[in-house]
């Protein structure tokens, strides 16, 4: 975020330094959900989702102590983190519960309707200024992740909620890291994150388990699937700390079309992992989402500098 007494220039590259770190973070992020999908063919999704923020929460607080940063990992306005948090722990259950049996894909492009809805709600909740040309390039984006999966209910089902349902949470995150800029630190921040999603899965699984709502028994993780929990963890712990960093840098409005760059990442892994080829349309779908996050990194560079050029006299 731009700090009084910053030139134009220096607050356009301020966003421009948050748009990077939020480029960085889309492109890691569908790694995860890879190693989830592999994970939920052995046990049920919502084990898989407690699992994942047991791995962040234990890499947070070694992390934590490493740094001498063991007294401080609470940070202040906690009700605002802990909301934050439960925000975060819907989202992967309700996703999570869909790559059980969405291909990644799919799944990925109904998600994808987070930034819209990001983007719609920032004005209310956070007074952010939403120009038609931001509009546009979320539409761009939106309409590339369309050609790419070709998302229909009917095809799913009710499932196809779930990742509709995780975008709207996902948004709710997103939503609360931007309010609670600057409120704690990064490990901090994580280790809440952690917790909260611990508790209240454990809570869940528990429930869930008790009543007979699994879809398989619960099961203890053996062998590669200890290593699977915790790398998840280890990179939930480092690429939301970079969506942390970034909202810092930039307006969510401004960040919400990167959004879109996860799905490049996962047709890449897509295909590496479960030999999805992508087609003719879905390499046009990755086009436009790159064309749409360059256009706002060319936008913000042209009114930093309109904003340096002296007045006509």
């Amino acid at each position: 975020m731009s700090t009084p007494g910053q030139t134009a220039t220096e607050r356009s590259a301020t966003i421009v330094r948050g748009i990077g770190i939020m480029t960085i973070a889309m492109l890691i992020v569908p790694s995860m959900d890879v190693l989830a999908k592999l994970l939920t063919a052995e046990m049920p999704a919502l084990e898989v989702a407690f699992g994942r923020f047991v791995g962040q929460f234990v890499v947070a607080t070694i992390f934590g102590i490493a740094v001498g940063e063991g007294r401080r990992l609470i940070p202040p306005n906690l009700p605002g983190h802990l909301l934050r948090g439960l925000f975060l722990a819907a989202t992967s259950l309700m996703f999570f519960s869909a790559l059980a049996t969405m291909p990644l894909t799919d799944a990925l492009a109904i998600a994808f309707a987070e930034p819209m809805i990001l983007t719609a709600v920032s004005p209310w909740l956070l007074g952010e200024t939403v120009g038609w040309r931001r509009w546009a390039a979320c539409g761009v984006g939106f309409l590339g992740t369309l050609m790419i999966i070709r998302p229909s209910f009917e095809a799913f089902g009710a499932t196809a909620f779930l990742p509709l349902g995780a975008a709207f949470t996902f948004a709710g995150y997103h939503v609360m890291t931007r309010r609670l800029s600057g409120q704690g630190s990064l490990t901090a921040i994580q280790f809440v994150t952690g917790l909260v999603g611990t508790g209240a899965l454990a809570l869940a699984l528990v429930a869930a388990s008790s009543a007979g709502w699994l879809s398989r028994p619960v099961v203890m993780p053996s062998g590669l699937s200890w290593v699977w929990f915790f790398g998840i963890g280890g990179l939930s712990f480092f690429t939301h700390g970079m969506i942390v960093k970034a909202f810092e840098f930039a307006p969510a409005a401004v960040l919400a079309p990167f959004g879109y760059l996860e799905i490049v990442s996962a047709t890449i892994l897509g295909y590496l992992v479960f030999g999805d080829f992508p087609d003719g349309p879905t390499w046009g779908g990755i086009a436009l989402i790159m064309a749409s996050g360059l256009y706002i990194v060319h936008r913000e560079r042209l009114r930093g500098r309109a904003r340096e050029l002296p007045p006509l006299e």
